[in-house]
């Protein structure tokens, strides 16, 4: 994400030193206040994201300065921000000629285009509605992986967040067709299945049927039970069913997952005043930003 303007807080208290220009009753010309259909866009510093809508040439622009806790766009639902004061600012401005995005995110001001006016909002709320997409980046998809409350390893994970399905310390990836020997491009149509059991490895906990677990047959111990070979001429031992050395192991390994959140921003009871001079938007949706933040969630589930 870019950095927003360290000048932004200036712009908005120099805002009443800039010229305006005025119809011939004396009164300031509000334009089209039209931004259907046009792109969301922001910029972003440690302490709050701008965002930034504007009309179709670019001299007419609303831009909500937000202070958002990232880690509350994490989880799907509706993030509200009072517009009354406070960390949260709205504004409507009309410029001189086109502004373009490096007018909203520069570190240094640009000289054009000029604010010909500026309505500040007094009372409002901004809304986020945030929708959050979650995969364990398996190899699987998530439709494939239902249902969403599966937990086969029974490790707190769902399966769609579980990198390692079965608990057994080998990534769910290694234990499809991930070498396509089908040739149909589908991982799960032709998955390893070593003991022949009729339960694929990445859901079957003791892969070679030798009576010892997968995740046990870590002769180093280190966790991942691909690098134990007794017999490198057969494979490692966990696929191997005439080796039967149990090395238990009390941990799991580190699970990542991945959630990508996507976001729709609307303004709500907008009340916009410049000079005695009021602007009142019951519903402003100012556009949608699909995949804005991306997060990889680490954790380590604990063994039973």
């Amino acid at each position: 994400m870019k950095r927003i303007s360290a000048y932004r807080t200036v712009l908005f208290l120099l805002l009443g030193l800039i010229s305006i220009t005025a119809c011939d009753d004396g009164d300031v010309a509000v334009q089209s206040f039209d931004f259907d259909n046009q792109p969301l866009s922001y910029c972003d510093s440690d302490q709050s994201i701008l965002f930034y809508v504007r009309n179709s040439s670019g001299t007419e622009a609303v831009l909500a300065d937000l202070t958002i806790n990232l880690n509350n766009l994490l989880s799907a639902g509706i993030l509200s921000y009072d517009l009354e004061g406070g960390s949260n600012e709205v504004a409507y401005r009309i410029f001189d000629a086109s502004a373009g995005p490096e007018y909203f995110c520069s570190a240094i001001p640009p000289t054009t285009p000029n604010v010909v006016e500026q309505y500040t909002a007094v009372s409002g709320r901004a809304e986020l509605l945030v929708v959050v997409n979650k995969d364990d980046l398996d190899g699987i998809a998530t439709d494939d992986e239902l249902p969403l409350d599966q937990d086969t390893d029974n490790d707190g994970l769902f399966d769609y967040l579980d990198f390692d399905d079965d608990g057994d310390n080998v990534p769910t990836a290694f234990e499809l067709d991930a070498f396509n020997t089908d040739g149909d491009n589908n991982p799960l149509t032709n998955p390893l299945d070593t003991d022949e059991d009729g339960i694929p490895n990445y859901l079957d906990n003791d892969d070679d049927g030798d009576g010892i677990l997968t995740i046990d047959e870590d002769l180093n111990g280190d966790l991942d039970p691909t690098n134990d070979f007794t017999d490198p001429s057969v494979g490692p031992d966990y696929l191997n069913s005439e080796i039967s050395l149990i090395t238990p192991q009390p941990f799991y390994r580190e699970h990542d997952y991945q959630v990508v959140s996507s976001i729709d921003l609307t303004l709500f009871d907008l009340v916009l005043t410049a000079s005695g001079r009021e602007v009142i938007k019951e519903v402003l949706f100012m556009g949608s930003l699909p995949n804005f933040l991306t997060s990889t969630i680490t954790q380590t589930p604990v063994r039973d």
